[in-house]
């Protein structure tokens, strides 16, 4: 057993835990939407306390030049090195906040 949660990636912990065979594919499309914007927002909120405030500064003209995914991530690559982490961290989040939930595979989305 250890060496499966070893070898698990966050991102198949999410998923075990979200018991998604237990929802028709709507509820499933419905509640990956959901979980994705949750973990996108705890990214971003991540993300922006590692900054200092000129690279604060330069991201927000970088958004207010609605700058497409590749800049952003380039952005943040550079000069957010620990944003693969924060991303890592808002997964780890929400899947630990899921599993505390005990969803059981009988319950259905309301």
């Amino acid at each position: 057993m250890t060496a499966t949660a070893s070898t698990t990636s966050p991102t198949e912990m999410l998923f075990n835990a979200l018991h998604l065979s237990a929802y028709t594919p709507q509820e499933q499309e419905q509640l990956l939407v959901d979980v994705s914007d949750t973990i996108f927002k705890g990214t971003l909120v991540r993300i922006i306390e590692r900054m200092d405030t000129t690279t604060r500064n330069d991201f927000n003209t970088l958004m207010d030049e609605d700058a497409d995914g590749e800049e952003v991530a380039a952005f943040l690559k550079e000069r957010v090195p620990e944003s693969d982490e924060a991303t890592l961290e808002a997964v780890r989040e929400v899947t630990a906040d899921i599993a505390a939930l005990d969803i059981s595979e009988t319950e259905t989305i309301s």
